[in-house]
């Protein structure tokens, strides 16, 4: 239902800018871990979080199963 008063030009801009706002972040977003990915390829020293959070998982299992 199209509310009184609104014209298809206004509904249709604002329409646009939704869409832009919710597509802008996910293309900055994806360029940046692109870009991230590119350069953990190059350094296999260097640790992802998602590797910090693994090993201390590790850790923390570790120590549980220690304990009893």
């Amino acid at each position: 239902m199209i509310i009184r008063g609104m014209n298809l030009p206004l509904i249709i801009a604002c329409a646009t800018i939704v869409l832009a706002l919710i597509v802008f972040p996910l293309i900055v977003s994806y360029k940046a871990e692109k870009k991230s990915g590119s350069n953990s390829d190059k350094s296999d020293t260097t640790k992802t979080e998602w590797d910090k959070i693994k090993e201390y998982g590790k850790q923390i299992n570790k120590k549980t199963r220690d304990n009893k």
